[in-house]
């Protein structure tokens, strides 16, 4: 069955020899025995789709020793066109840092059953996920993260001469960002591999050296004839490559990552996942702070809310630098981001003394706990709830008629207790 489905369904597959079918085939078992496919919206997942997707994986990586892309664990698949709740958007393919790629099924076979369309949604999202394999450094191929340092650099004149539509041969989609540029050549080299060396010669050579393969030569395997003149690269090619200077047509939008813009982009997941799990801990440091400030129950909502909602505007920055799910998002703004940036106001309340007065009360008491009531007060007001949280003396309490009460008034206007002395 595989051998047969391979030959009838993938072009690439059916031009190797013997020995590489044998090698491709077995590529392509190793690559379903380690990634998790999940049928979505009532997809049942076969052995065709499994074949056929891991294939697309192994077509890519052909000429790689590791050709597992290790940072990529899940593969979902959808019957068609899907909506992203993360992105409020649909897609046809989508790649995540987190080792997902979700895809649909009717267009990666729409990809290989027109071979010149320059269209592959199968080969455009696992050239993705190859890329983010070498930006999470996992067990990427060493090749491969060799040589993408020079394909960036001498891509980047193309990359731009397609921004400024002077690159007819190329999809205009590859302009969005060097990420999809990498992947619209990747479409090109594997659908038109004739027409992108003749067109763009010194594009498909890096990405020919880049991949270790060269689909144009289809009687050995695709093998790269490094012997070969065209493989040599131009004066113009080797100045780009041994200048330590940066490309002068590189735009700043394409410079890498400095230290603190990779951690927030590879691991800014895991920031936030740690600001909310400290946001459930700061919970009883948000009830110690109301049992000493002077506030209502309703007024700490409302800051909460407010706060979440400062929270959630975040959410157009992460979607464009962090892999996190929407109810992730909505956790961290409101349980993580809300209380903690909660706890930071009532602190700074606390920490920083506006004024100082002191006010007598006269003493009353109501239920069978004796709670204190103030005379003057409304029942059941904040200053009432403060004060008998604040009573570490039950028995002074219960003879006492006055209390004398030291307020502070905080830097944002509550009143903080910071004595109470019963008479």
């Amino acid at each position: 069955m595989l051998h047969n489905l391979l030959k009838q369904k993938n072009p690439y597959y059916s031009n190797l020899s013997e020995n590489g079918q044998k090698k491709f085939e077995q590529r392509v078992l190793e690559f379903i025995q380690t990634k998790n496919f999940v049928g979505r919206q009532d997809l049942v997942i076969t052995d065709e789709i499994r074949i056929l997707i891991s294939a697309a994986a192994v077509q890519l990586t052909f000429g790689l020793n590791n050709f597992l892309i290790t940072n990529l664990h899940t593969i979902n698949v959808f019957p068609q066109i899907f909506f992203s709740k993360m992105y409020n958007l649909s897609f046809k393919g989508l790649t995540t840092r987190d080792g997902v790629l979700s895809l649909s099924w009717d267009d990666f076979k729409q990809g290989y059953a027109n071979s010149t369309d320059k269209l592959n949604l199968g080969l455009h999202e696992l050239a993705h996920a190859l890329n983010i394999d070498l930006d999470e450094r996992k067990k990427h191929d060493t090749h491969f993260s060799t040589h993408l340092k020079n394909w960036k650099k001498l891509a980047i004149i193309d990359f731009h001469k397609l921004k400024a539509g002077k690159n007819p041969f190329l999809r205009s989609y590859g302009s969005t960002n060097l990420y999809e540029f990498f992947a619209v050549c990747i479409e090109h080299f594997f659908e038109l591999p004739i027409e992108f060396k003749k067109t763009l010669p010194n594009l498909y050579r890096q990405t020919a050296l880049l991949l270790n393969q060269d689909p144009t030569n289809v009687t050995e395997d695709y093998l790269i004839k490094k012997e070969s003149p065209f493989f040599r690269p131009s004066e113009e090619e080797m100045r780009l490559l041994t200048d330590g200077k940066r490309n002068p047509n590189e735009s700043p939008d394409l410079i890498p990552d400095n230290k603190f813009q990779h951690l927030i982009r590879h691991k800014g997941v895991y920031a936030a996942m740690a600001i909310t799990v400290c946001g459930f801990i700061g919970i009883p440091i948000l009830f110690w702070f109301s049992s000493v400030t002077v506030i209502s129950v309703g007024t700490i909502l409302i800051l909460l809310f407010g706060c979440g909602v400062l929270g959630l505007l975040q959410w157009n920055y992460v979607k464009e630098h962090i892999d996190m799910a929407y109810h992730q998002f909505t956790m961290y703004a409101f349980v993580g981001f809300g209380v903690s940036l909660m706890n930071i106001i009532l602190l700074l309340n606390y920490s920083v003394t506006i004024s100082s007065y002191t006010k007598t009360y006269s003493l009353s008491r109501k239920g069978f706990y004796n709670q204190i009531t103030l005379k003057g007060e409304k029942r059941n007001s904040p200053l009432e709830r403060v004060v008998n949280n604040y009573n570490e003396h039950p028995e002074d309490a219960l003879l006492a008629k006055e209390v004398s009460i030291r307020f502070d008034k905080g830097l944002l206007g509550f009143d903080i207790v910071r004595e109470c002395i019963f008479e």
